[in-house]
């Protein structure tokens, strides 16, 4: 019987936890003659009470496991811990709000037995409950990955996964700094599954998922899966000379043919803001790319285990 490992990414989630994990093990009790199954949970440096009620729900089920981490990474780093920890041989993840509903869990690993076990099943969402915000910002998000990184990345994105013991061992090998592990599942290329499901309002607390947050994601996967973003500022240097090369032209005829005055300093002014701008902003590029071989370069691990229970 396959064994599958669920991990739970935690972070300020006390008022959540109770709920989520009684949710999730009535799902496991009706699939018990499907799969086997373990839970990881994963505490991001919560500050709240959530690791005291994780210890207290692996006090009463052997079958979960507890890692916490020194301090918050993001959920993302948070899974990716929960893989390394983890025994099976499938692996999906759940977010510990309830927003991905645990029903997921067996519809993925049917799914996932159609695919000869050897298919990605990815969880993309129909309709959502999310602040308009948020929305906007996937939507953008999501057409520029699109077009720029990833054509064949799902055209929503995702937000749950199942893979296989093989594709986990790749992701974790990684051991990316600085990159989206979404991003690096689609990345290995397999053959990809499709379910849709509606994503549910949160029932409790607020989300963590801040706007900064989002933005370093978003940095993070442009500049770790592709280098367009450095093809395009070329471009963009180029196509400025070019601009400034042809001005230069036109002032010199127009001062010949026509004695025209030359143009005035106001006019200087915003050339050479726009220039500066476009040269800070290509200088910015390139440090990105040259701060993430840096960060990789010094070897210090992705994330620091505290302490593990049932591990």
């Amino acid at each position: 019987m396959d064994k599958l490992s669920v991990i739970i990414p935690v972070y300020f989630n006390e008022q959540s936890l109770p709920e989520t994990y009684s949710e999730t093990k009535k799902i496991f009790d009706t699939s018990s003659d499907k799969f086997d199954y373990e839970i990881v949970l994963v505490d991001d440096g919560s500050k709240d009470s959530s690791y005291e009620v994780m210890k207290n729900l692996a006090s009463k089920d052997s079958k979960i496991k507890l890692v916490k981490l020194s301090k918050n990474h993001g959920s993302y780093i948070a899974i990716l811990a929960g893989l390394k920890h983890a025994s099976g041989n499938a692996f999906t993840f759940i977010a510990a709000d309830l927003q991905d509903p645990p029903e997921l869990i067996p519809q993925m690993f049917d799914k996932w037995i159609e695919g000869n076990r050897k298919d990605i099943v990815l969880s993309i969402r129909s309709s959502r409950e999310d602040p308009i915000t948020s929305r906007i910002y996937s939507w953008f998000f999501y057409k520029l990955f699109r077009a720029f990184v990833f054509p064949e990345y799902p055209e929503k994105g995702y937000d749950c996964f199942f893979i296989n013991s093989e594709q986990r061992d790749m992701i974790v090998e990684m051991d990316e700094k600085n990159s989206h592990l979404m991003a690096q599942i689609v990345w290995l290329g397999y053959n990809q599954r499709y379910i849709h499901y509606h994503r549910q309002k949160r029932k409790h607390g607020k989300s963590r998922w801040t706007f900064f947050k989002k933005f370093k994601l978003a940095f993070d996967t442009f500049f770790g899966f592709s280098g367009r973003p450095l093809r395009i500022a070329s471009l963009l240097g180029m196509g400025v000379s070019l601009l400034g090369l042809l001005l230069a032209l036109f002032i010199i005829v127009r001062k010949i043919s026509f004695d025209a005055p030359l143009f005035g300093i106001p006019s200087l002014v915003a050339v050479m803001l726009g220039i500066g701008g476009l040269i800070l902003l290509t200088i910015g590029i390139v440090g990105e790319y040259l701060w993430r071989n840096f960060d990789e370069s010094r070897k210090r691990p992705t994330f620091i285990v505290e302490e593990t229970i049932n591990c």
